[in-house]
């Protein structure tokens, strides 16, 4: 069997970024259970042994890519394409910003603010339907999380005008 190496190298690096995290992940968690009753420290430990076990796997295969060069070591992936990567970036300024705002906003105004900006960063068009996708999102979370569950989550001024409105129900 010969190597073609007119064939593309596959960039790998960027496929690493999971199985490292959740290697490290699966490290952290058994020792941060290492003082717990037995049962607990039972199922962490057999969860973190899956998880390495498929990482393993996962490392094993890259290094055999690697050794047959049929890998290249790319963390280009990570960013995605050129022409996207502004529009990348603003979605990363939204999350932070939805992480600042949210305690002022509430969580079912800041959430839409923050799906119709995504959205429409995403490419959703026309403005209305973009409207529409982010209004029966925040409003589903909000009947979800906070009717359903009764998760407590940050109030603003919607939350404040629904509990202004007597429901019979309760």
């Amino acid at each position: 069997m010969s190597l073609n190496d007119d064939r593309p190298k596959k960039p790998v690096g960027a496929d690493l970024i999971i199985p490292v995290a959740a290697s490290l992940y699966a490290l952290y968690y058994v020792a941060s259970v290492w003082d717990f009753p037995p049962e607990a420290q039972r199922s962490g430990i057999f969860l973190a042994a899956m998880l390495l076990l498929f990482s393993g796997l996962f490392f094993v295969r890259v290094g055999l890519m690697a050794v047959r060069g049929q890998a290249r070591w790319d963390f280009s992936a990570v960013l995605g394409p050129t022409e996207r990567r502004l529009h990348r970036a603003g979605f990363l300024g939204l999350i932070f910003v939805y992480l600042f705002v949210v305690e002022w906003g509430g969580f079912t105004l800041t959430t839409f603010a923050f799906l119709f900006a995504g959205s429409w960063l995403a490419g959703l068009r026309p403005p209305g339907k973009a409207a529409l996708f982010a209004a029966v999102a925040a409003l589903g979370g909000w009947l979800f999380f906070v009717v359903v569950l009764g998760t407590r989550f940050p109030v603003g001024p919607f939350e404040r005008l629904v509990a202004m409105v007597p429901t019979p129900w309760s």
